[in-house]
Order: C-alpha cells, then sequence, then structure tokens
C-alpha cells in the first residue's frame, strides 16, 4: 500500500514542475479544475423518508450502492518491490505497535491526543518539522434512558439523534403513536408525553412534527425492519427526536402498554478538542507558492474497536511513505497530515482545507488520501479523474490490482473531499473490503 502511494507520489508532479526525463516520462499533467461542489460536513448523506429498507450506517462505511467497476488489466509482470531504505521501516509492525498501544483513538477525546502525540513524536524522530493544530468540535452529546427497564434491555437505550431535531433535555411517560400517521394520534393526545413511532410509510420530518403538535416533549422512532438506521428531519423541530432498533423499539412498546415506562431524551451541545498533526522536511514550508503534494490519513475511530484497516492501515502506509519520502529529493515539497474527527465529520481534513491561504491551495499539485487500506485483495481509487489512472497505471507497475470507481456512486467520502472542494486535485484510495469498519471486528487479526 506504501509502495503505490509513494510512486504515484513520484509521478504524479513530473510534468507539472517540467521535471519530466527520458528515461522516466511524465505520464500526466495534472491540472487543476474549477470548485463545482460545496462540502458538507456529513459523510454520508443520510434519509430524509422514511424507507422500509435499513440504510448504511455512517461515516467511511461500504458503499450504499454498488456502482460499475472499471477493472485495471491483469499485469503482465509484476515489478521488483521497492527496496526498503537504510535502517528500513516495517509498517506492519509500526500498525501492531500503534493498535496495542494507542486503540480505540475516539474522535475528539483524550485517547485521540495520546494517538496524535505519539505520532508526532515518530514524525519528530525521522527528522521531520512537526506541527500539532487544535481545533474546537461543537457536538451534540445525545442520550436515551427509560425506567423502569423493561426486560432484555438496558436503561441507556442505543440511539442516535434524528439530525435536526431539538436540543435540550425531555421526560416523560412513553405513548405508542402507531407510525405517526395523521390518524394515529389525536389532537394533543400526545401531551407532556414520549411518542414511541414506527418507521415507515412517511417521512421522518411528519413523523416529528405531527406528535410535537400533538403535545409530545420528545420523540422515539423504532426501526420497521431489523437493524438500526440513520435519519434527518427536513425543517428544525422543537422536540429531540431519536432512533432505535427494532427489537428495542417492541420491547418498549410491549413494556409501556403493561404499565408505564418513563423515558428521558437528552441532546446537549457540548465543545470538545481535536488536532491535526502536520509534518514537513525541514526547510520545504518557506514561501506558500512552493508546489506542494499533500499526503494525508485520518487517525481518529469510532468507540470500541482497534481501528485496524479504519484507519490504522493508512497512518501505517504514511508512516512508511514518510520514511522513504525523507531519504528522496522531489521537485516539489511534501507536507504528511495526520487529520483528527474525520469518523464525525472530517473535521480535521475540513479545518486543514480551510486554512490553506489562497497561494497554498493553489500551489498544491496534489492530495494523497489513505484511508482503510489495510483489507481486500485489492485496492479501489477515486476523485481525480488523472491521478486515479495514475493509480491504476502504477498499480499494474508494482502487480497491485486497483478498480476505479466515479465519485459520484460512491455513497461514502473520506479526508480528500475537502481538498477536492477547494480545487486540488484529490485521489482517494482505500482497500475493497470495507466490510469490518466502524465496527469491533476491524481488528488486527483480520
Amino acid at each position: 500500500m506504501a509502495a503505490l502511494a509513494l510512486l504515484s507520489l513520484a509521478a504524479c508532479a513530473s510534468e507539472s514542475v517540467g521535471t519530466a526525463s527520458a528515461s522516466e516520462p511524465a505520464r500526466i499533467e495534472v491540472r487543476r479544475t474549477a470548485v463545482a461542489t460545496t462540502l458538507t460536513a456529513t459523510p454520508i448523506p443520510i434519509p430524509t423518508t422514511s424507507p422500509t429498507s435499513t440504510p448504511t450506517p455512517i461515516p467511511t462505511t461500504a458503499p450504499t450502492s454498488t456502482p460499475t467497476l472499471v477493472p485495471t488489466p491483469a499485469p503482465t509482470v509484476a515489478a521488483t518491490p521497492i527496496p526498503k531504505p537504510a535502517g528500513g521501516f516495517d509498517a506492519f509492525a509500526f500498525l501492531q505497535r500503534f493498535t496495542r498501544d494507542y486503540s480505540p483513538r475516539e474522535s475528539a477525546t483524550e485517547s485521540e491526543l495520546r494517538a496524535a502525540r505519539f505520532l508526532m513524536a515518530e514524525l519528530d524522530g525521522m527528522g521531520y518539522e512537526t506541527e500539532l493544530r487544535a481545533f474546537d468540535i461543537r457536538r451534540i452529546l445525545f442520550e436515551v434512558s427509560v425506567s423502569p427497564v423493561p426486560d432484555g434491555m438496558a436503561a441507556a437505550l442505543d440511539a442516535y439523534r434524528i439530525a435536526l431535531s431539538g436540543e435540550g433535555t425531555a421526560e416523560g411517560v412513553i405513548a405508542d403513536a402507531g407510525a405517526g400517521l395523521e390518524g394515529d394520534i389525536a389532537p394533543g393526545g400526545l401531551a407532556g408525553k414520549v411518542a414511541l413511532i414506527e418507521r415507515g410509510a412517511v417521512s421522518f420530518e411528519e413523523k416529528v412534527h405531527r406528535a410535537a403538535d400533538a403535545g409530545a416533549v420528545a420523540a422515539i422512532v423504532f426501526n420497521n425492519a431489523a437493524g438500526h438506521f440513520r435519519g434527518t428531519l427536513a425543517t428544525a423541530s422543537d422536540i429531540p427526536a431519536a432512533s432505535i432498533d427494532r427489537d428495542s423499539g417492541l420491547r418498549l412498546r410491549d413494556a409501556a402498554r403493561d404499565g408505564e415506562i418513563t423515558a428521558s431524551v437528552s441532546a446537549r451541545p457540548t465543545v470538545s478538542q481535536s488536532r491535526n498533526v502536520v509534518a514537513w522536511t525541514p526547510g520545504e514550508d518557506g514561501a506558500a507558492d512552493v508546489p506542494t503534494v499533500i499526503v494525508g490519513a485520518h487517525y481518529d475511530t469510532v468507540a470500541d474497536t482497534e481501528g485496524a484497516s479504519d484507519n490504522g492501515s493508512g497512518v501505517a502506509a504514511l508512516m512508511e511513505i514518510a520514511k522513504r519520502a525523507g531519504a528522496r529529493d522531489y521537485p516539489f515539497a511534501i507536507k504528511l497530515a495526520l487529520f483528527g474527527a474525520e469518523e464525525i465529520g472530517l473535521y480535521g481534513s475540513r479545518r486543514y482545507a480551510d486554512e490553506m491561504s489562497a497561494d497554498e491551495t493553489a500551489a498544491a499539485l496534489a492530495m494523497l488520501n489513505l484511508d482503510a487500506v489495510g483489507s481486500g485483495d485489492g485496492f479501489e481509487a477515486t476523485g481525480d479523474p488523472d491521478l486515479t489512472r495514475l493509480a491504476q497505471e502504477v498499480g499494474e507497475e508494482i502487480g497491485e490490482r486497483v478498480l476505479a470507481r466515479p465519485s459520484e456512486n460512491l455513497g461514502f467520502t473520506s479526508d480528500h473531499a475537502p481538498f477536492a472542494a477547494v480545487g486540488i486535485p484529490a485521489l482517494f484510495l482505500y482497500a475493497e473490503d470495507l466490510s469490518r469498519i466502524n465496527s469491533p471486528r476491524d481488528e488486527l487479526r483480520r
């Protein structure tokens, strides 16, 4: 994985800075394009309706649709592997240590900070200049609890906040509100209560607003199919609203029919801090107009996971690139960026891109993003078409299969997106097997 990215790094800007030679011809010219889209903070679009199927969980998860893949022709001859530099770097040994000592690394927490300091020290030891860039994140702490606790359940429910629902804390007796249809709720029939609503038939918008109009102080929407889901409203509501899995919803409904069950739904805004680790070769962080290639990977994880592939593998690959690139000369500067708080909305990469000056943005030749590159038999690439084609060419040269996916068909995104949004050619490289990311099954042994 590091070899693929390193060769792409060496090739992607050769013609753009006028250094191509007869022995190693340039293959593409990196072209700057106008910004055509506006970046949003949410990695995966959240449904605004209440379909019967269960959408894919957020963020950077497996695609929700299956786009047509562009296969890379099988290479006829595998290239000779790149030799390790003197005092070589073992990426897998690094991944083992990073996973053992710094997992999980939940976004914007003390454990994320410990990991950031470790990575900064590692890059310092390689001879890079480093900087820890802290930034604040406004988040909603969301909790749903019930009392008395029905059989087979815990007091604290595994619940998600329905986006754009109200903030604050509300408490009331649970009342069955059916599917939230017009005939399911009598006017004023939910006064002071928490509406328990089954998903389906109409949008979350209609369900939650109808419950609020009937006097509900909060709403809990449970799935109409197995598993959990996330949702959003089209317009903000006055009451907090939660989504829960189907089994929990059915248990609550049965318990509420047998006796009073009180629910507390809390959505409290809070400010937490995350940070980016940025590194560069001494002497290469001078004028803002110096041609630069940015290599990035996020280092945070969701809770309760080793994050071995997502994104310990991307971090390990970046660290190997750092070791090798430090011993080479390039006709451009290299910036290494380890992003925090990716898992909760690409906060680190968005902050990095937002802080770039106009000159820095104009001088950026490319951004290469490594995310979940550690699981599967091949790679997939998306983003700038020229860089995607280059990744396929390099894959052929070193005997690695690389499939190209159109960005518009992914159904998920990663830290390349903020850079693409400001017009920087960006490549997102990831492994083809994303089935275990964002879960306790994302383990090193797998």
